[in-house]
């Protein structure tokens, strides 16, 4: 079947952004690039509104994926580390539905892609987190009892029944979770760039918003057509 070329676009726009962070580092002109392909694309206008157009830029700045070596004076507060601590189990679940996904038979290509990005995307954000943590627990400031919420989670009972599915009503439940859980990572991630005050998660929670409006975006378009 020809795929609407908005929707096919869409899902380009989702790995090209995250290209950055899943492969080798992208020289500047490289990163130039991207963006340039970017700009204009179904999605671009809710980056924009939301202000977070640069984050993946200035994510790159901070080498995320680098060691997270801390900074005496960019000490962690609240905010930071439950943003961190939440958000690992929080990409955990993203992985497990986009690992089941690809597991399913008879799903449209388009998913099968979308899930296979967001499973090598948030797998090395899960370890960039794990590093950082494990850099201030180093130093001593990780003294943290823990708590908050995750929201857009799916629960127990939701993920056996879509876990049940197949085909293209597997496919439907998978974006309709998927675009849930996102949705909750963009109300944690405005936390943390409202309320945190370490530079490296202040720019982890932009970088994480941008990526995952991108990829609401490009999963509305195929929700809508199927």
């Amino acid at each position: 079947m020809r795929r609407p070329i908005a929707t096919t676009v869409a899902l380009a726009v989702v790995l090209v952004a995250g290209a950055a962070m899943i492969g080798p580092r992208l020289a500047a002109a490289d990163a130039a690039r991207a963006a340039e392909r970017i700009d204009g694309a179904p999605g671009s206008s809710v980056i924009a509104a939301s202000g977070r157009a640069g984050a993946s830029d200035e994510l790159a700045s901070t080498k995320a994926g680098d060691d997270p070596t801390p900074v005496v004076d960019d000490l962690p507060n609240d905010a930071d580390l439950m943003f961190a601590m939440m958000m690992i189990p929080h990409h955990e679940q993203a992985v497990e539905l986009s690992q089941l996904l690809a597991a399913t038979p008879d799903v449209d290509e388009f998913s099968i892609s979308l899930a296979a990005f967001i499973e090598v995307d948030q797998t090395k954000e899960i370890a960039a987190m794990h590093a950082w943590l494990d850099a201030w627990h180093g130093v001593g400031v990780m003294n943290h009892a823990g708590g908050g919420t995750m929201a857009g989670m799916a629960t127990p009972e939701q993920i056996a029944e879509f876990d049940a599915l197949s085909g293209s009503a597997a496919e439907a439940r998978f974006l309709d979770l998927m675009i849930a859980h996102h949705r909750g990572a963009l109300a944690m991630a405005d936390d943390a760039i409202a309320d945190g005050r370490n530079s490296y998660i202040r720019s982890l929670a932009k970088h994480i918003a941008a990526e995952q409006e991108r990829e609401i975006a490009a999963m509305l378009l195929r929700r809508d057509e199927m």
